[in-house]
């Protein structure tokens, strides 16, 4: 008997729909770093007559950015004004392209103008970033690498009898590059729908490995990746509920960086 594939639809109604999310990052790179951060996510979603969708996301962080640091205040400026941004998926919420660019930009530009009345030299860094914004497939590229847009936009397939099938989705370690994390995926049915599973163990590429042994001094043979994706799809609402990921790389005995994202 051949095992059918199906992936589900990610469909959210016109009105907004939003996610609490909770990201933590540890870094053991020489001086061990720590990063913690709380936002809200908020999607609106409009259907297309090809049966694509326009999604409008918005992101509202929970406090205001710390200004001990000037300079990674005003990083966290200049990303925070690119929102909102509007993307078309396809009808199961894959990612297909932006939706009008070019008015994105200038709204970010009007939303940074005032800047160096308050930073001094603002002006090198906003122009650095509105030169990755206009490329479009870079900043997008970009963006689906951050932890809340991968997970997001994860929407895998099942095997329709409840069995494990293989799946995969590429982690982003910041600093280092892109880890296509290859697994498996279950679902088990619930009252509200079905909990998915996704577990991932691999042995790092040879060029992550290289980007690796730069940045951490005690060199190990081989590093490990173990990232495990938890899911509740709400059937009735066709969406994701929650989304939760933790993601470790290990040097066979340690953990070298960590990171953890729920979206709830």
């Amino acid at each position: 008997m051949v095992e059918a594939r199906v992936k589900p639809f990610q469909k959210y109604t016109s009105e907004i729909h939003g996610y609490q999310v909770e990201n933590a990052l540890e870094i053991q790179f020489g001086e061990a770093k720590g990063f913690y951060s709380s936002y809200k996510i908020t999607l609106q979603e409009k259907t297309n007559e090809d049966h694509t969708k326009n999604w409008l996301i918005d992101k509202v962080e929970d406090s205001s950015f710390p200004s001990e640091n000037k300079f990674m205040e005003i990083l966290h400026v200049l990303e925070q004004s690119s929102y909102p941004l509007e993307i078309k998926v396809d009808e199961k919420g894959n990612f297909l392209e932006a939706v009008d660019h070019q008015k994105n930009i200038e709204s970010w530009k009007q939303k940074t103008s005032g800047l160096k009345e308050k930073y001094q030299n603002v002006d090198v860094f906003r122009n650095q970033y509105l030169s990755a914004f206009e490329d479009e497939a870079v900043f997008y590229k970009n963006k689906l690498k951050e932890p809340f847009w991968n997970l997001l936009l994860f929407a895998p397939h099942y095997v329709d009898n409840g069995e494990k099938t293989h799946e995969s989705i590429v982690w982003n370690i910041k600093g280092i590059g892109d880890v296509e994390c290859v697994g498996t995926i279950c679902a088990e049915q619930r009252d509200y729908g079905f909990e998915a599973f996704f577990t991932s163990e691999i042995k790092v590429p040879e060029t992550i490995k290289e980007e690796l042994d730069k940045k951490y001094l005690y060199q190990t043979g081989q590093y490990q990746v173990k990232l495990t994706i938890k899911m509740e799809y709400n059937s009735r609402k066709k969406q994701y509920s929650t989304k939760k990921a933790d993601f470790i790389l290990s040097d066979g005995e340690k953990t070298v960086y960590r990171e953890t994202i729920a979206m709830i």
